[in-house]
């Protein structure tokens, strides 16, 4: 017994060895809820006695009915293994039809209505009947309705509006049209077992054990048909988390839980709660998220791994930012780690596939390969889907569908609108349009439809290519059916190789390799099925249906049609970036996971119902993650309508469990990483070249919050990634650019009077810590000039000592260590979302503790700019001379790497207005508006006398910019104001409340020279 128990915690050997009768494990995401279940199997067959083929075990994919077969294959062995009634609750339904299914009227060889089909088939009934319902919300309201159980004759009885009328018309046409093709819908497969099951439970009356995987996600159909399964023992085993619970659009039922416990009152539960997976900070907000649900039943996420690395929540300005940022974090975290993480180790998660846009074209830019989750099946591809309907139309000659797709491929000159009238013709005559056309060929029937002779030819040419294919389906000498010889037969009769070089020029010999592996697996698919491995025990009092040779069709265009999972051939590459929907990534799992557009109306979604729903595929999502977690959220999601971080995530107790910025890479972290991925850390040489040859070795090109942001988000980055300055490397960087305040004026030479604030880093940043000086024009004495570089030189020393160079080498922002350093413990609350540009007194200030290191001599700096705020928040220290570049050198080599560059953006370029010669030097405030009188010219002539010659103005923002820098606005400048609306509009004005007559616009005032006051 022990073998079969290694590697099991205390409570996966309880789940594994308990002899309860009806069992529910509750198992949370990286529990090994899969582990315990195949061992639950393997300990029934080996300990308990039970025979395999009297256990029904089902799972909801494919992936995870092969996972679990090869499990129990270690464990078993191969001939206790193929003997499990094991598969999708679909293919395990099919099972039973095939056998038993004569017994309420099935026919035997059944075929399998895909999506395809059923869509073609409701979107034709609509179009003949003139319905004004669309066929895709008729056909979900359809398969709704069966999930629940509902007939069309029950729904029928009880539509009371329009509506429901037509749309109970619609279903039962549609099923008399499965019903005339022999045919079974995904969900009739579920519905007409439950129907056998039923009226015969003679059927299962053999059956021990019921074992369900991914419970949460059963509907009503599901649940009777497991209650069924085992009527006679009552003996069931389920393995689910109700914290999954995330299709409810496929009429899942999150309440079977609960029901099941109220059927069975003799039901034990056993929580599995140990997580394998992820890290504890990703375990901690993911828990954080699903506990905001009261109606949930407690449970506990205990991780094995390390605390790990904080997960993420940044804020960019767009969509397309956002995409950027994604891109350049990935590149950025898996260059740092040196070797840890690979492309194929990342995975994008995405709410919607909506949302995938941005995020491939980024990606495709920056040549990082990927690949989409639930992309384009192989079976999917036109060419394979054409063999297939080729095959299906000789395994059932009555598949409308199938055979209206093929008829003229490749042309035989037969036309839509022939083919629509034969068709009309079929469905007046209440036959198929098989019959029809075989009658035609064979003389039998006179055609009430005109057909063109080449199009008869072309009907006679089909016919018998059907005619011939079927007699090598059903071989005389009564051996087994070669499906690589029919699909030879096939091929060669359509001549399919020219047609493809006609049709597909550029590409056809791949489509030609795509078919040619169809028949491969055609020919695997009949070698494998000679073990009858899907037969169902024999049992008394009723017969089973026998396979024919003909069978192995059917068998094989079955599994195509259960096959909802894309084959991946072996030596694929799978260094790939993934890109996905949560919905469709779950039970997957991946070392770094990006969910973007974590905001209201992305998730919860704006047209969802359910908000716990909502917030359980979120919880999904996280839980995907091993060692790295990114959330991201825009602020705009257009180009004028703003966002709102997520409601799940953006409570003062969520904001505290996520870090505003991507995690630094240093030692200790990719030590942690690597534990958790169980992979070997790099060297520290390694790491520190890898650091070096990083461009950016943290994230921060991209403000971090809301506020920060450009105003018109062109570029969304703290500086222009064109110029060298602004591509720093992070670790060394000695200048930056001072950027010039929001219509500041300055002479072009001598003093000028500035404002700067003196700062001091041990005490929190207010009004009384501030000390504002000016320095007037004019004459200045020495002992003038003295006092004030003692007092910039004691400044400069305490400015330097923020930031050790340790931490400025190891490259982590100071954002960071400031704010962890001095935040208060109940954390701060969410700041309120203003427009641009108009913060308040308190953005200018940000509290944070002292973290001293040496001093530097700081006669060298001419200006600071405090790192932790952004270029319209920062209060200036500088007499910088007009007409230069005002430079910051850095009193220590931490210090400016700490911080974004204040580089201004170039995407707006100033218009340049005519200014006077300035014979004072002044500031003109936006507070203090020049009066409508005070417009008289004040720049005197041209000392040469020429009339109309004036002095060139000096552009006093201009003058400050880098050169190479083109002036610019600041983004807080170029909204227009409320009073300048009355002015510029037309028609008859409004006067604003409050507004004097003689008051003109800023946009008015300032197209005239403005002078100082006096």
């Amino acid at each position: 017994m022990d073998e079969l128990l290694d590697g099991l915690n205390d409570a996966q050997s309880s789940a594994v060895t308990s002899r309860a009768s009806v069992l529910q494990v509750l198992a949370p995401p990286g529990s090994g809820k899969t582990k315990t279940l195949t061992a639950r199997v393997a300990y029934l067959v080996a300990r308990e006695g039970f025979k395999p083929c009297n256990i029904i075990v089902c799972t909801f994919t494919l992936k995870a009915a092969r996972e679990m077969k090869d499990r129990i294959r270690g464990m078993l062995g191969h001939e206790l293994e193929s003997k499990l009634i094991l598969g999708t609750f679909h293919s395990v339904a099919r099972r039973f039809l095939v056998r038993y299914g004569h017994e309420i009227g099935i026919k035997k060889d059944f075929g399998i209505a895909d999506t395809t089909d059923s869509k073609a088939m409701i979107k034709r009934i609509i179009a003949r009947n003139n319905y004004s319902i669309e066929p895709d919300p008729a056909r979900s309201r359809i398969s709704g309705l069966k999930a629940k159980g509902t007939t069309a004759e029950q729904f029928a009885a009880t539509s009371n509006k329009a509506h429901q009328h037509e749309l109970a018309r619609i279903y039962s046409e549609y099923q008399e049209t499965l019903k005339a093709s022999n045919l079974l819908d995904y969900d009739d497969l579920l519905l007409r077992c439950t129907e056998l099951l039923s009226m015969h439970p003679t059927c299962v009356c053999n059956i021990e054990a019921v074992l369900i995987d991914e419970y949460q996600d059963t509907n009503n159909v599901q649940y009777q048909l497991m209650a069924l399964f085992a009527q006679k023992l009552r003996r069931i085993t389920i393995v689910g988390d109700p914290d999954q619970s995330i299709y409810g659009f496929r009429s899942a039922e999150i309440k079977n839980l609960y029901r099941m416990r109220e059927d069975y009152t003799d039901t034990v539960v056993i929580n599995l709660e140990k997580n394998y997976r992820s890290a504890g900070n990703i375990l901690l907000s993911a828990q954080a998220v699903i506990e905001q649900d009261q109606s949930r039943p407690s449970k506990l996420l205990v991780p094995t791994h390390c605390i790990g690395i904080q997960p993420t929540l940044r804020h960019l300005f767009t969509k397309d930012v956002e995409a950027r940022w994604i891109v350049e974090e990935i590149e950025r975290s898996r260059n740092l780690t040196a070797g840890v993480l690979n492309y194929g180790d990342y995975a994008i998660l995405l709410r919607t596939s909506t949302l995938s846009m941005s995020i491939e074209k980024a990606l495709a830019k920056a040549g990082i390969p990927y690949k989409m989750v639930g992309g384009r099946r192989f079976f999917d591809r036109a060419e394979i889907r054409i063999v297939l309907d080729y095959l299906r139309v000789i395994n059932q000659p009555d598949h409308n569908d199938a055979l209206i797709r093929v008829i003229n491929v490749p042309t035989r000159k037969i036309g839509d609108v022939t083919i629509k009238a034969l068709l009309d013709e079929a469905e007046t005559g209440k036959m198929t349009l098989w019959s029809l056309i075989l009658g035609y060929a064979q003389g039998k029937r006179r055609p009430r439809t005109k057909i063109a002779t080449q199009a008869q030819k072309g009907i006679d040419a089909f016919v018998n290519l059907i005619l011939t294919s079927r007699r090598k389906l059903l071989p005389e000498n009564g051996e087994q059916c070669n499906l690589f010889d029919l699909i030879a037969h096939i091929l060669k009769r359509l001549s399919f190789q020219a047609y493809l070089k006609g049709v597909h020029k550029d590409n056809w010999e791949e489509r030609w390799d795509n078919v040619n592996e169809l028949a491969t697996q055609a020919s695997q698919m009949a070698s494998a099925s000679i073990d009858d491995s899907d037969m169902l025990p024999v049992v008394e009092g009723i017969e089973q249906r026998q396979d024919t040779a003909a069978d192995i069709l059917s068998k094989f265009l079955a599994n195509v049609a259960l096959a909802t999972e894309v084959e991946k051939p072996d030596g694929e590459d799978q260094q790939q970036v993934t890109i996905s929907t949560i919905h469709a990534a779950k039970g997957l799992e991946w070392p770094a996971v990006f969910i973007p557009g974590v905001y209201d109306g992305s998730i919860p979604h704006s047209r969802a119902e359910d908000h716990d729903e909502e917030r359980r595929l979120l919880y999904v999502g996280m839980t995907r993650a091993q060692g790295l977690l990114y959330l991201s959220c825009p602020h705009k999601q257009s180009s004028s309508e703003e966002t709102t971080v997520s409601k799940f995530v953006s409570t003062s107790r969520m904001l505290k469990l996520f870090s505003p910025q991507g995690p630094t890479f240093c030692q200790q972290t990719i030590r942690d990483l690597g534990g958790i991925l169980a992979r070997p850390c790099p060297t520290m040489d390694l790491i520190e070249a890898a650091r070096t040859n990083e461009e950016w070795a943290e994230d921060i090109r991209y403000p971090l919050t809301r506020m920060e942001m450009d105003g018109d988000g062109s570029s969304g980055a703290w500086s222009n990634p064109h110029l060298d300055d602004a591509r720093s490397k992070c670790l060394d960087v000695n200048v930056t650019v001072q950027q010039p305040y929001k219509r500041r004026r300055l002479d072009s030479s001598g003093p000028v009077r500035t404002y700067s604030a003196s700062t001091t880093m041990q005490s929190s940043y207010s009004v009384a810590n501030t000390t504002l000086t000016a320095t007037l024009p004019g004459f200045t004495t020495a002992s003038a000039v003295k006092s004030s570089q003692d007092r910039l030189a004691e400044e400069a020393k305490a400015f330097g000592a923020v930031v050790p160079a340790s931490t400025a080498a190891a490259g982590k922002s100071v954002f960071s260590q400031v704010t962890k350093a001095g935040t208060d413990k109940s954390g701060p609350k969410p700041p309120k979302v203003r427009s641009f540009g108009q913060g308040t007194i308190t953005n200018f200030f940000s509290k944070s503790s002292m973290v001293r290191t040496e001093p530097v001599d700081p006669s060298s700096q001419l200006s600071t700019t405090h790192p932790l705020l952004s270029h319209s928040q920062s209060l200036s220290m500088t007499t910088a001379p007009s007409n230069k570049i005002a430079l910051i050198n850095s009193t220590s080599s931490s210090n400016v790497a700490r911080k974004p560059l204040n580089v201004p953006m170039i995407g707006r370029p100033r218009k340049l207005s005519p200014e006077p010669y300035q014979d004072k030097r002044y500031i003109l405030l936006s507070s203090s508006p020049t009066k409508p009188d005070d417009h008289a010219p004040c720049g005197p002539s041209s000392s040469n006398g020429d009339k109309g010659s004036i002095v060139e103005p000096v552009n006093p923002v201009q003058s400050t910019m880098h050169r190479g820098f083109s002036a610019v606005k600041p983004a807080v400048t170029l909204h227009d104001t409320s009073t300048g609306h009355p002015k510029n509009s037309s028609g008859s004005s409004r006067r604003a409340l409050g507004m004097r007559k003689a008051m003109q616009p800023w946009s008015v005032k300032h197209r005239q020279p403005p002078c100082p006051r006096r």
